[in-house]
């Protein structure tokens, strides 16, 4: 396949190196012809011979910057993520986090290959199952995808060590066997691209990519792809292998499920991941109903026998991909990863209507109860979610056992008089809190932000209730700043083209966490457009003018004074009250909307300065 983008970087490259070269060419021969009159002396010859070998040198030197230049002209804004996937190999060769792995390698592909999504399937029972996800800004997460090792489209890839594309899957012979359950999820995932990771002569994992936006994938981009899966394969190989070796350390020896600390540890890779990616996950917490007067009645070696009955019951209900737990004594726990709670709920009913026929099958008065909740929808901490689920087991056990409860509902009559007003506020505290102790630098600067904007809002004559939404979007502007490292966000200098990726993706993230919450929808607007600038050159969309919603608008605004006239990492000096109104009035027009702007310095006269300045300190 020819890929002629490839040739143009090519041929640029060496024409403008040439251009920078050939100058020097004629500088030398006027010299010669200027100083020694005669171009056949033994000096004139020596130069130009000298010229001869020294001149491919000066254009092998200047091949690197000028193809650097000329990659700026033909990838423009995608080329920090492709050179971030290229140094991906060298950056992760020491981690031994599967997650960890999985989460840095699908980051960049989206925006470096012009994708709505891209996933990574690992092995599990038999099959490689879609475990981890990225998508773009908006783009719902790709449905579960899972392809048996027996699969025709897996055989072809040990076969051929290629790539199947879309017209390949649905025109090759090779393909007319596939199941029609692995026909429907390769539909719905509307595949594009399918890149094989191999260690040894194995399939240790596929990384899947939907279709390209505009086009079709290059030679480049396949190029690329494979070196960097290449490359990777050897690490993940390693890693998977020490996942293994520690879930057998942490495996109950009773029921062989995981156990409560890797439990536990597993929940909190699930918040981590699913901040990044922007994903659901939900967690079921059940308890055998009268369990002990069974153990008691029969004995405990009975007893030991119902829970490894249950233990297949739950294993027989669930997905590959699903990680059931003994949480303790009579108590299990699953975590179900890409699972909102309606989806969790028919887990756990089907698990509880299985358990109930099963024992009564056999003459045994054995039920469970389970209790249902959902991140970030019942809780965004690992502490609130899991108090969330273990609340709605309760609820369970006291409306007569043998049932499911959601987190949702089950709530004491004292939450339930609470309004919805102070349940939403106090997460958005509880949320803009997290965001502040990841950096001292910034604490109180979403409280401030939220302060100023609504001092903006109010001047441009908002109702209360818009000023809420507003405030509520400004305290939680910067929680996608969860996700970015501490050595970007408290780096004193300067940030390099691949972190500038992980800061501009705040917005994308802090939607992707929000986005679960149905009361904080009029916020993600607000939150996904802070950045953008007036005169189009901002980010994540690049909107212009009154494109960019008018609540992101007045928010960056009191975004950019709060961060001027406090103190950052990356700069000394923090800019007096008025010199900071007087920046914010001179980018009027390209950074902010200059009518707010002059609305925004209006509420800053001389004698409400002090009013608006000790209201904000408080």
């Amino acid at each position: 396949m020819t890929d002629f983008k490839l040739i143009t970087r090519k041929i640029l490259t060496y024409i403008f190196a040439g251009l920078i070269v050939a100058p020097l060419y004629v500088i030398a021969l006027w010299g010669l012809g200027h100083f020694l009159n005669n171009w056949i002396e033994p000096s004139g010859i020596v130069t130009i011979v000298f010229m001869v070998f020294i001149s491919p040198w000066i254009m092998m030197a200047l091949r690197g910057p000028v193809q650097k230049r000329v990659d700026r002209i033909l990838y423009g804004w995608r080329l920090p993520y492709w050179e971030t996937m290229l140094n991906l190999p060298t950056r992760l060769r020491n981690i031994l986090s599967v997650s960890d792995l999985a989460e840095e390698l699908l980051r960049p592909i989206p925006r470096a290959l012009n994708t709505p999504h891209a996933s990574l399937l690992l092995p599990c029972n038999g099959s490689f199952v879609s475990q981890f996800h990225n998508q773009l800004i908006g783009v719902t997460p790709p449905s579960a995808l899972e392809l048996h090792q027996d699969s025709p489209i897996v055989k072809w890839l040990r076969e051929n060590n290629g790539l199947p594309l879309t017209k390949i899957i649905d025109t090759a012979p090779e393909f007319t066997k596939l199941t029609q359950a692995e026909r429907s999820a390769i539909q719905d995932y509307k595949i594009g691209l399918l890149v094989p990771m191999w260690n040894n002569g194995n399939i240790i994992g596929i990384i899947a990519l939907g279709p390209k936006q505009h086009s079709s994938y290059s030679g480049e981009d396949i190029a690329l792809l494979t070196k960097v899966s290449r490359e990777l394969a050897a690490t993940m190989a390693n890693a998977q292998l020490y996942s293994i070796t520690r879930d057998r350390v942490h495996t109950d020896d009773l029921t062989g499920l995981l156990s409560h600390g890797y439990f536990h540890r597993r929940v909190d890779e699930e918040i981590s991941r699913c901040s990044r990616f922007g994903n659901i996950f939900s967690v079921l917490f059940l308890d055998v109903d009268l369990f002990k007067s069974y153990n008691d009645a029969f004995g405990h070696l009975a007893g030991d026998d119902i829970l490894r009955k249950i233990t297949c019951h739950i294993k027989g209900s669930i997905r590959s991909i699903d990680i059931p737990c003994r949480y303790g004594g009579d108590e299990f726990a699953v975590i179900l990863p890409e699972s909102p709670l309606d989806d969790a709920y028919n887990v756990a009913e089907r698990i509880r209507e299985r358990v109930e026929s099963e024992m009564d099958t056999k003459g045994i008065a054995i039920t469970c109860s389970i209790g249902v909740a959902s991140w970030p929808t019942s809780g965004v901490t690992k502490e609130a979610l899991l108090t969330a689920a273990d609340s709605a087991l309760y609820w369970s056990k006291q409306a007569g056992r043998n049932r499911v409860s959601l987190a949702s509902a089950a709530v004491s009559p004292l939450e339930s008089d609470l309004g919805k007003e102070e349940q939403i506020l106090n997460a958005v505290h509880a949320l803009a809190a997290t965001v502040d102790a990841k950096d001292h630098h910034t604490y109180g600067h979403s409280k401030k932000a939220a302060e100023y904007a609504a001092q903006i809002a109010h001047a441009l004559g908002y109702s209360s209730d818009k000023i809420a939404i507003l405030k509520a979007a400004a305290l939680l502007h910067d929680i996608g700043k969860i996700r970015v490292p501490d050595s970007i966000l408290l780096k004193p200098g300067s940030l390099t083209d691949s972190e500038w990726i992980a800061i501009r993706e705040h917005p994308k993230f802090g939607v992707a966490i929000l986005k679960h919450i149905r009361s904080l929808g009029g916020c993600l607007p607000v939150i996904q457009h802070h950045h953008e600038h007036f005169d189009g050159k901002g980010y994540p969309a690049g909107l212009r003018g009154e494109n960019i919603p008018l609540e992101a608008r007045i928010l960056a605004i009191a975004d950019a004074y709060d961060a001027m006239t406090s103190p950052r990492p990356y700069r000394s000096n923090v800019l007096h009250h008025q010199e900071a109104v007087e920046e914010i009035v001179r980018c009027a027009g390209s950074y902010f909307d200059p009518e707010i702007v002059r609305v925004f310095a209006a509420i800053w006269e001389p004698e409400d300065c002090r009013t608006l300045g000790n209201s904000a300190a408080r």
